[in-house]
């Protein structure tokens, strides 16, 4: 059966079953939920490697890298109660500037990754019946989110 799903909750969804433990299910229910992960992994792949080159890629400097190592040393150093002023890795100004554009960048990066995750992709396999999906259910400790996020997906 062909399916069509959001690339979001593709990934949601394989995060959910790859974890999951199979111990109370036949064997060719077993079967059934390595095939549907099998089937998601690609996408899920996919999402991560697009999302990561997305955060890569519009970094808004060439020493943005260095600029948040040293925003995040900047936080660790004043969170004590006596730090060495003049031990800073920067100012606080250029602190101040830096979080706001790391700011600008967490949203320009948030945006690219919804633009993925809203997506729609056709993946192919064989729905769980409701029964299997109880001993699926049975044999994970599930969140009542969980169980809905991944029951819609694999229950026929």
């Amino acid at each position: 059966m062909v399916n069509k799903i959001k690339t979001g909750k593709v990934l949601d969804a394989y995060r959910i079953i790859s974890g999951a433990k199979y111990t109370k299910m036949d064997d060719a229910d077993k079967i059934k939920v390595w095939k549907i992960a099998r089937a998601l992994k690609p996408v899920a792949d996919k999402f991560e490697d697009d999302s990561k080159d997305a955060a890569e890629k519009m970094q808004p400097s060439e020493d943005f890298a260095d600029n948040l190592q040293k925003a995040q040393e900047f936080e660790r150093m004043t969170n004590k109660k006596d730090f060495d002023a003049s031990k800073l890795p920067m100012g606080a100004a250029e602190y101040n500037k830096f979080i706001r554009e790391l700011q600008d960048y967490n949203r320009l990066v948030a945006d690219a990754v919804r633009e993925f995750a809203d997506k729609e992709v056709e993946i192919e396999f064989e729905p769980l019946s409701e029964e299997s999906f109880g001993k699926l259910m049975a044999s994970n400790e599930w969140t009542m989110e969980q169980t809905v996020e991944i029951g819609m997906l694999i229950v026929g």
